[in-house]
C-alpha cells in the first residue's frame, strides 16, 4: 500500500493514510505509546507541523514495504520504498518516545526531539540512527543467576517486581506465568515463597514466559481489554439494571492474563483492534469518570448536610 498523505493529530501523534485500489487504511503512530490501524475519525490539525511536512515530502506516494522490530527493543522500523530510494520512519515506544525520519542509510532527516543518550550517542539531524545498538534477544537466564537475583531481594517484595528488571517479558506476563505454575497472585519473597524450595517453579514460569514471547513474535494474537467496574451513586440507580455500574477500560493485552480472569473484559479478533478501541474510548471514559466523581462528591456533601441538620434537630428536641 502507498502513502496517500500524512497528518498530525498533536505534537506526538501522526496519522498516515495508506491506500491502493478500493482499499484505504489509516495508520496511527503515537510517539512513546503505540502503532495501530484505526477506524475512528481523529481530529487533524488544520496546519501540518514541520515534521508532517518532511514526511509528506519524502514518503508520500511511496509504498510501505516492511515493518520490523529492532532487536527486542520497543522500537519499530517502517520502511517506505526500496533500495537507495527507501526512507524509514523509526518509532520509539518507550519512555518519552520519539519518531525519526531517515534515508536508506539511516541518516536522520527529521525527528520530534533531539537527545543524547548515556553512551554519548547523539540523536539529531544528519546523525546516523544506531539501528545495530538495539537490545537483542538473549537465551533464558540460568537457574543459578535467577537464584542470586531472588536471594538478594528483601522479604516482602513481590516476586514479579524482583524479576521484572532482569527480563524483557514485563511484570504482567511474569505474574501470569507465576500463577500458571501455582503461585498466588502478588506472591512475595518470604511470604508463601521460599527461594530454595520454589526456584524450580520459578524457572518453569520463566520458560512459559519465553514461550508466550515467541508466540507474540510469530503468530497473530487476539486482543483483550480488561475493564473495571465503577459503582454509580445510589441516587442514580435504575432498578438493578446494568446502568448501576460504569465500566471503564484499564489495560489491553494480546491474551487474557490469569490475574484478570475475575475482572470484566472484552475480546477482539486482533490485538490491533483492541488497541484502537482502547485509545479511541479512553478519553471519553476519563470525562465520564470525572463526572461520576463530581456526582459522588456532591452527593456526599448533601448527605453530610442532611446528617448535620438531623443532629441539630435532635439537639433542639432534647433541649426543649
Amino acid at each position: 500500500m502507498r502513502v496517500a498523505n500524512v497528518y498530525d493529530i498533536d505534537n506526538k501523534t501522526y496519522l498516515i493514510r495508506l491506500g491502493k485500489t478500493d482499499v484505504k487504511v489509516m495508520l496511527l503512530v503515537e510517539s512513546g505509546n503505540r502503532i495501530n490501524t484505526t477506524e475512528f475519525e481523529w481530529p487533524k490539525n488544520m496546519m501540518p507541523s514541520g515534521f508532517s511536512m518532511k514526511c509528506r515530502k519524502h514518503i508520500r506516494s511511496r509504498r510501505l514495504v516492511n515493518i520490523s522490530q529492532l532487536g527486542i527493543d520497543r522500537i519499530v522500523d517502517l520502511q517506505f520504498g526500496s533500495d537507495e530510494a527507501a526512507y524509514h520512519l523509526i518509532v520509539e515506544l518507550y519512555d518519552r518516545g520519539n519518531i525519526f525520519l531517515t534515508d536508506y542509510e539511516y541518516t536522520i532527516l527529521s525527528l520530534l526531539r533531539t537527545r543524547t543518550d548515556a553512551d554519548d550517542v547523539k540523536f539529531a539531524v544528519r546523525e546516523k540512527y544506531p539501528v545495530n545498538s538495539a537490545r537483542q534477544r538473549e537465551p533464558l537466564m540460568n537457574q543459578e543467576r535467577v537464584c542470586e537475583i531472588l536471594s538478594e531481594s528483601k522479604d516482602g517484595v513481590e516476586v514479579k517486581k524482583v524479576l521484572n528488571p532482569h527480563f524483557v517479558y514485563g511484570a504482567a506476563l511474569i505474574e501470569h506465568c507465576l500463577m500458571e505454575v501455582g503461585f498466588p497472585e502478588n506472591v512475595k519473597i518470604g511470604k508463601g515463597f521460599n527461594v530454595a524450595e520454589d526456584l524450580p517453579e520459578v524457572m518453569e514460569a520463566l520458560k512459559k514466559a519465553e514461550s508466550f514471547l515467541e508466540m507474540t513474535l510469530t503468530e497473530k494474537c487476539n486482543g483483550v481489554i480488561v475493564q473495571k467496574k465503577e459503582q454509580k451513586p445510589l441516587n442514580n440507580k435504575s432498578n438493578g439494571t446494568d446502568q448501576d455500574e460504569l465500566l471503564t477500560y484499564q489495560e489491553f493485552y494480546p491474551f487474557l492474563l490469569n490475574q484478570h480472569k475475575k475482572s470484566p473484559y472484552l475480546e477482539f479478533p486482533s490485538f490491533d483492534k483492541a488497541v484502537d478501541e482502547f485509545f479511541s474510548k479512553i478519553e471519553s471514559q476519563k470525562i465520564d469518570m470525572k463526572a461520576l466523581s463530581q456526582e459522588k462528591t456532591a452527593l456526599k456533601k448533601l448527605e453530610n448536610i442532611r446528617i448535620d441538620h438531623q443532629r441539630r434537630i435532635d439537639s433542639l428536641q432534647k433541649s426543649q
